[in-house]
């Protein structure tokens, strides 16, 4: 990232790679009153002495942000760099004040602990583990670097990006809480579990030697299923369980 005259008062790029790699560790220190302050404060320390030179300064940049934080692990970043923005335009006397810098961090934070528990936790781990298993199943061992790709490589490219957008876009940066295209792939890997994870089931449980056709009907039948129930509007999580009951079902039949 190259930085002009006009912004040489910005960090610079080694430091954001440090709170980069930093947010990897934010939950290494986790309070039951402050939540993430610790590591939040840890994460957000480069940046405060590249912006804050007096002693002063940095003490009372410390302070501030010691106080209660909760976020979204994962998401962590996205509210870094738009705090940092934060930090660099209070600083200047840009229109922004200690007290937006608190209300931003208490109520982006709470915004991406909810949104960031469906993309992560809801979809993106229960997907890998499915594909990881589905992996497994022909390629072996190599189902665990399938899993353990398809959970981490996203999650490398997504902290990033959302420390540089943060930090780009500051407290505009709450448009990508609701990325457009983060939703479709989540919407993606809901529709693509729904149908692996029958599949599996129906092979597991179907008595060896495999019988093909057999696994045929029954992925068929929970295909079906699973379509039905997104045509009438169910969520993804209560098509996945029908479907694997189904499949559950189906496999306990014709084993």
């Amino acid at each position: 990232m190259a930085f002009g005259k006009r912004d040489m008062k910005k960090i610079g790029f080694a430091a954001l790679v440090e709170i980069y790699l930093r947010s990897f560790f934010a939950q290494g220190s986790f309070s039951g009153k402050y939540r993430q302050n610790l590591g939040f404060a840890w994460c957000i320390e480069p940046a405060g002495n590249c912006i804050w030179e007096g002693d002063d300064e940095r003490r009372k940049f410390y302070l501030r942000h010691l106080e209660y934080f909760n976020a979204n692990p994962f998401m962590f970043p996205l509210v870094l760099g738009a705090v940092i923005k934060m930090e660099e335009r209070f600083r200047d006397d840009d229109g922004i004040s200690e007290e937006d810098i608190r209300r931003f961090k208490l109520a982006v934070g709470q915004a991406t602990g909810s949104v960031g528990d469906r993309y992560f936790w809801r979809t993106l781990r229960p997907f890998a583990v499915v594909m990881g298993l589905f992996s497994s199943y022909f390629y072996g061992l190599w189902g665990a670097a399938v899993f353990l790709a398809l959970f981490n490589l996203p999650l490398f490219y997504l902290k990033w990006r959302w420390l540089l957008n943060g930090y780009q876009l500051g407290p505009q940066v709450v448009i990508e809480i609701k990325n457009r295209k983060l939703e479709s792939a989540v919407s993606t890997m809901e529709l693509l579990g729904c149908l692996v994870l029958p599949y599996l089931t129906v092979i597991f449980l179907a008595h060896p030697p495999y019988r093909a056709s057999w696994i045929t009907v029954g992925v068929c039948l929970v295909f079906l299923l699973s379509v039905f129930l997104f045509r009438r509007k169910q969520p993804p999580s209560k098509a996945l369980v029908w479907s694997a009951g189904a499949a559950l079902i189906l496999g306990m039949i014709i084993s």
